[in-house]
């Protein structure tokens, strides 16, 4: 009697590549996002994944280059007792140097040029369930792979989970927050926190509720998304009674994403729309638009050079994208239909794995190449 060996699940490619906001390596031969547990890393010039950077059992929940070596990489861990990694991506090898275990989930990563030896998490209040603070994590420097970091200092009490409802200003002399109508700004120096507020509603019936934040790199000046598709610039928002700001218009919908341009002198924003708007100067009437990218944009990147951007989408989908807003590139990953109607079934000419994508839509997938090939339209539209 032959007994049956134990099934083994072999992971072949699929994952999500919209979770996490992804980042361009150094001169952008490179683009890293999170899937899963691994981190992918694509060629910008070939759209090819060329690495998978493996260092978690658990969902990587964010990714950044550290500042102080833009060799290595920090990888954010969704477990219950939260992982922050630094990974060695030089000479195409995976190198785990440290490893630093800090005993909650981590939720977003903010790593400082100006922080050398802390970096700042979003991590769940204890005691409270449903609500999250900001605090700075001290990574000692300790011999040995594994180390604890145990030394927290809370920044901010309450923040929105979401990694997009918090960012630093210039230099990192502040961090904003915002959190349903609330923004709140952190002055390291002074240990000075300022509160705003919205109306939920406004008179025209707008949503006030805040989506994003994004910090101008040079001046200060917070950009804010709403629900209602509004963006809002703040300033002199240093005196608590004396702040103003001024409005920026073209989303009919939530704004999804925002970040400033290098220096500063234009904001990416996008949306449900499937459009990256470039507003240039802060004006509501000098703006550019890149159309019919195909889904919503989760998340807007901005290269450290400046020289590309990249954007998320729903669909699975990553678009590189010139500074001059040429589309340069596209990754597309599998498209995640409710129901798989179709069955799987495997092409014998490709080798590609067939299954509905779309709506009207069959996508031809490799899982050799883990991305799709092509898709085709069944019904004669495109």
């Amino acid at each position: 009697m032959v007994v049956p060996a134990a099934l083994r699940v072999v992971r072949c490619g699929g994952g999500s590549l919209h979770g996490a906001r992804a980042v361009f390596s150094v001169g952008n031969k490179f683009l890293l996002c999170a899937s899963g547990d691994f981190v992918k890393m694509y060629s910008v010039a070939t759209e090819e994944l060329v690495r998978l950077l493996r260092g978690h059992s658990d969902l990587v929940t964010g990714v950044q280059l550290a500042p102080h070596n833009r060799m290595q990489l920090f990888l954010l861990s969704d477990v219950v007792f939260g992982q922050l990694k630094m990974m060695c991506i030089n000479c195409w090898t995976c190198i785990l140097p440290q490893t630093f275990t800090v005993g909650y989930r981590l939720l977003a990563l903010y790593a400082l040029p100006t922080s050398e030896d802390s970096v700042f998490v979003i991590i769940p209040k204890s005691g409270v369930r449903g609500t999250f603070q900001l605090v700075s994590v001290k990574l000692t420097k300790a011999a040995g792979q594994h180390v604890e970091a145990k030394e927290l200092s809370v920044i901010l009490e309450v923040v929105d989970a979401s990694p997009k409802c918090t960012a630093f200003g210039r230099e990192g002399e502040y961090v904003a927050s915002v959190k349903d109508v609330h923004l709140q700004v952190y002055f390291f120096k002074r240990k000075q926190l300022n509160r705003f507020s919205l109306r939920a509603t406004n008179k025209k019936g707008g949503n006030n509720i805040f989506t994003c934040v994004a910090c101008h790199p040079q001046e200060d000046c917070i950009a804010t998304g709403h629900a209602d598709g509004k963006i809002r610039l703040w300033r002199n928002f240093n005196h608590q009674r004396e702040y103003t700001f001024s409005t920026l218009h073209w989303h009919h919908d939530q704004v999804l994403d925002l970040a400033f341009s290098l220096e500063g002198t234009n904001l990416l924003s996008g949306g449900i729309e499937s459009v990256l708007v470039q507003w240039h100067s802060g004006s509501d009437y000098n703006k550019d638009f890149l159309p019919r990218l195909g889904s919503a944009i989760e998340y807007v990147t901005i290269s450290s050079d400046g020289a590309f951007y990249c954007t998320l989408h729903t669909d699975n989908r990553i678009s590189i994208i010139n500074s001059n807003l040429r589309f340069a590139k596209t990754i597309q990953g599998l498209i995640k239909a409710r129901d798989v109607k179709t069955g799987l079934v495997v092409d014998p000419r490709t080798k590609a794995l067939v299954l509905n994508g779309e709506p009207g839509h069959l996508q031809f997938y490799s899982l050799q190449s883990d991305k799709q090939l092509y898709s085709v339209s069944w019904t004669g539209q495109c």
